[in-house]
């Protein structure tokens, strides 16, 4: 049963949102929207459409916070100290930000509490690119040729001004992976949440905006597409980094032609699971496999493999544990801690995912379960039951279009290279898998298959550790090294030591 969520907000004392620009916290100048919760649909918290005039004027503090404020030049350990401060507030505020979590977004509090996308990740994240400050170097190179006394050396600075737009699903941990990075390298930022998600980072600010960061260094603005395209566009802004929908995406690299914004995007992915017969244990490729589409956010995250590759001599096998996993899904109220699976975002996306249950059928998959509605006590909210398409061709919309919902598309193989070619026969590269016992193979398919990151027997993601897609996945990377260079530019000094 789904109660009331309202009685979470008044738990945790939540208000109307506002925006934090230039160092205090503004009620904004224009309209206010409705954030909505998925499970019931009742009204959590208006919150301001910050749009062109609040971007400007956030973008205004975060460039003279960077121009002519202390942040950048500030020394190596009086800057580690500060963000190693955050490290250990966010973790403080652990329960209160996971609750705000699933009051944005509907993930069950035991996910929003103990996985990935909790604020103990989002504290671990601080802490990576904390200790990253003082080892921030570049090169120096040997002399090319006696006939100059030239010596070349390198230095990464900070790309300036960030616009950061992050996603509903897990706003902790993207709030982490483009605010500690920005702060880590230098750079000054100006952040907007999802529209649909906003409490959580409300909170993350409320505690960065206690620390010792000078004023204008960290900004928030709230709105819906308005803002984040005055944010995006704004001629101020260094660099624009962006998780979310293919078509945004490309809108801002569009745009960020006009003054060749740096830009990092990570824009969504239909990836693929591999399912080799010599897989170790079939039954947890499979429920593994199914319970990404049906549990936690119930399939709303960009790297789930929503289409199992499966090989035809396990095929009746794998439906069979997934039909399984399936049955221990539990809907329900998102703070109860037996709840397993997340309502969907919104009526839209529900409408959404429902029309491609339709196309399914009609393209000829075979729908083995799901595709409908529960009704009773659920029937307020955004729920769908957990779906599963066998006989599906790769060619189909359903295992072609990213859905963004608990749907499951399995495709049979005969051989490695059908295999392989199913996987890459798409346009997004953001993720995958593979399931085998056979480490040669796994290296081999591993490497063959063209997406960002390949999980060999399970997946995950780590602090210290890049993630990113290829194709119409995105550019650029986040994680460990490679997020520091792209929060920096590449400095090349040369001196004349007979000047």
């Amino acid at each position: 049963m789904t109660s009331s969520v309202l009685q979470q907000k008044a738990r945790w004392n939540v208000g109307d949102g506002r925006l934090f620009i230039d160092g205090s916290w503004q009620s904004g100048e224009g309209p206010t929207f409705d954030q909505v919760h998925p499970s019931t649909n009742e009204i959590v918290a208006a919150m301001p459409e910050a749009g062109q005039r609040g971007v400007d004027k956030a973008v205004a503090a975060a460039r003279r916070a960077f121009d002519d404020g202390p942040w950048p030049q500030m020394g190596a350990r009086e800057r580690k100290r500060i963000l190693q401060r955050l490290v250990d507030r966010i973790l403080d505020a652990s329960e209160e930000l996971g609750h705000l979590q699933t009051l944005d977004n509907g993930i069950p509090i035991n996910f929003s509490l103990n996985t990935r996308v909790s604020a103990v990740t989002a504290s671990d994240i601080f802490d990576h690119y904390a200790g990253w400050i003082d080892k921030i170097t570049g090169e120096t190179f040997p002399q090319y040729t006696d006939s100059q006394n030239l010596h070349f050396m390198t230095y990464r600075e900070p790309v300036g001004v960030v616009g950061a737009i992050i996603p509903w699903n897990a706003p902790i941990m993207m709030f982490a992976l483009k605010v500690a990075p920005a702060l880590a390298t230098g750079c000054t930022i100006v952040l907007k949440p999802s529209e649909l998600a906003n409490l959580a980072a409300l909170k993350l600010a409320e505690i960065i905006a206690e620390s010792d960061l000078p004023q204008g260094v960290f900004n928030l603005v709230t709105g819906g597409a308005e803002t984040g395209a005055a944010l995006s566009d704004h001629p101020g802004v260094d660099k624009v980094t962006f998780t979310g929908s293919p078509v945004v995406g490309e809108k801002i690299l569009s745009t960020a032609g006009r003054n060749m914004k740096r830009v990092t995007l990570e824009l969504g992915g239909k990836s693929a699971a591999l399912i080799f017969p010599d897989a170790r244990g079939v039954e947890v490729a499979a429920k593994t496999t199914m319970a990404l589409s049906s549990t936690f956010l119930s399939g709303q995250v960009c790297s789930t493999p929503t289409r199992a590759v499966v090989h035809r001599a396990i095929l009746d096998e794998f439906l069979e544990h997934a039909r399984a996993q399936v049955a221990t899904v539990k809907f329900g109220d998102p703070f109860d801690l037996t709840t397993t699976s997340a309502p969907i975002i919104s009526k839209r996306q529900v409408d959404k995912i429902m029309t491609y249950v339709d196309i399914g059928r009609e393209q000829g998959a075979e729908l083995v379960f799901g595709g409908d509605r529960p009704g009773g006590d659920l029937a307020n909210g955004n729920w769908i039951n957990p779906t599963l398409f066998t006989n599906v061709a790769n060619d189909m919309r359903i295992a072609q279009e990213e859905i963004f919902g608990p749907v499951l598309s399995v495709i049979p193989f005969e051989t490695e290279e059908e295999a392989v070619r199913i996987a890459n026969s798409s346009d997004y590269g953001l993720s995958g898998g593979v399931w085998t016992s056979d480490l040669t193979r796994a290296f081999r398919v591993g490497r063959a298959m063209r997406t960002g990151t390949v999980g060999i027997n399970g997946y995950s993601v780590m602090p210290n550790s890049p993630a990113g897609g290829i194709k119409r996945s995105g550019i650029g990377r986040e994680g460990g090294k490679a997020t520091i260079e792209a929060f920096t530019e590449l400095k090349t000094l040369i001196l004349n030591m007979d000047g």
